[in-house]
């Protein structure tokens, strides 16, 4: 009988399992589709120089994206999953996470509406797009919301929770976008960047009425510890805004003064293509990943895990990439438009730097997860300064868009090889 009923919870938990990677798989795959049809969407209505004026407004919504509610989210996955057997002590790590999550939105948004303009003639060129702003740092709430909701969900392993966010978000985006830039072009593909990240909260809205947490009136108040813990991710998350989209933002200026919007919009749908696929791998090492690694110090356990993740976030990956390079002339055109076929001959270097960079990814997680703050932001503002200086460099000795192509390729090699040697060192150590 006994043997009966741990083979019967051995079948459900096998069907619970197979459930869980079938939806996070098919919500990586709503999201990788909806990303490439609205980079679809805004190469046909916009074309390659539309798309390097609105490249500069996707680089501030991801840092709005990833700072909103003190970009929190791999911090709220982390505690969560090591308080999810301790329900007072989850409680109130919660409640603190909310008051803390909707300080920082205020004051991001006090601070947005009052530079609005300001900031508008910097991403547009000009201060009549205003409005716009005005309306991304009202949204920010709504991307923390999402982003404590999502975080919480993975944290007790709900895949299922976070998947169907996920693909509700992704359904409802797509038609509404497709109006907004159709009749709206360059203001519509813009409010659609913001409710790409937006759309999320009606779902995930939805799956927080119906949850334990709404129904416990969990108390909003802060805690101390929780507060120092929180702000570790704060930090990182700012380190990780200034050293990706701050960094785009400068280097799409340079690609601009030197050579143009166009070669800029080349260059941005290359950065909206990557960035789609390996969204993927992200979200599968911080929903699988993470949340396996976050409660180990056994240090031969960890070393063990990374290097399986490892292998398999390379294959797959350099799987997909051979396809999509041996079929590029027929992929680009059908993803972007015909006026992204010079993107032919350089997506490889993109392709080669994604490896690197996928792969590294699995440290970085290790990183993230033991919450280690100094290696996190040396490694982050060393990747910036690099590829900014090498993109500077190569654009100044006329190497044009193929430049920042190959500083990109660079930046990630070395960081790969840093994070390897790094963590050989790592696995030495004695626990």
């Amino acid at each position: 009988m006994h043997v009966a009923s741990n083979a019967s919870r051995m079948v459900v938990s096998r069907k619970h399992a197979l459930q869980s990677a079938a939806l996070t798989v098919a919500s990586q795959t709503s999201k990788i589709a909806v990303g490439f049809i609205l980079i679809k969407l805004i190469a046909v209505y916009l074309g390659a120089g539309g798309m390097g004026l609105l490249g500069n407004f996707m680089s501030l919504v991801a840092m709005l994206s990833l700072m909103a509610g003190g970009g929190i989210s791999n911090g709220v996955i982390k505690y969560v999953a090591e308080y999810k057997k301790q329900p007072r002590r989850l409680a109130e790590f919660i409640g603190s996470a909310k008051l803390y999550s909707l300080l920082f939105c205020t004051f991001f948004c006090i601070v947005g509406v009052c530079f609005s303009r300001d900031i508008s003639g910097y991403i547009f060129k000009s201060e009549e797009y205003y409005k716009i702003i005005v309306f991304l740092f009202l949204a920010q709430f709504g991307f923390a919301f999402v982003n404590l909701v999502c975080g919480i969900a993975n944290g007790l392993r709900d895949t299922k929770t976070y998947a169907l966010i996920q693909i509700s978000g992704n359904v409802l985006v797509v038609p509404i976008s497709w109006f907004l830039i159709g009749f709206y072009q360059l203001v519509g593909a813009a409010i659609s960047m913001v409710l790409m990240f937006l759309i999320y909260s009606i779902p995930a809205y939805f799956f927080y009425r119906r949850s334990f947490f709404f129904r416990a009136k969990i108390k909003t108040k802060i805690n101390a510890l929780a507060v120092r813990r929180l702000s570790v991710f704060t930090s990182m998350a700012l380190v990780g805004a200034v050293s990706v989209p701050l960094i785009e933002i400068l280097v799409r200026q340079q690609i601009i003064n030197h050579i143009g919007y166009a070669p800029a919009g080349i260059w941005q749908g290359a950065i909206k293509v990557s960035s789609a696929y390996m969204g993927f791998f992200t979200i599968f090492l911080a929903v699988y990943f993470m949340p396996t690694i976050a409660g180990s110090n056994n240090r031969k356990e960890i070393a063990s895990l990374v290097l399986r993740f490892m292998a398999v976030v390379m294959f797959v990956f350099l799987f997909g990439a051979s396809i999509f390079f041996l079929l590029r002339v027929q992929i680009i055109p059908i993803i972007l438009s015909s006026e992204f076929e010079s993107l032919e001959s350089l997506i490889k270097y993109q392709l080669i730097a994604d490896f690197f960079r996928v792969s590294t990814y699995v440290i970085g997680f290790v990183v993230i997860a033991k919450a280690a703050l100094k290696i996190y932001i040396v490694s982050e503002l060393l990747q910036g300064i690099f590829f900014f200086s090498a993109s500077s460099i190569f654009l100044n000795l006329g190497l044009g868009l193929k430049g920042v192509f190959l500083a990109t390729l660079l930046m990630n090699i070395v960081y790969f090889v840093v994070a390897v040697s790094g963590f050989f060192l790592y696995r030495r150590r004695e626990v």
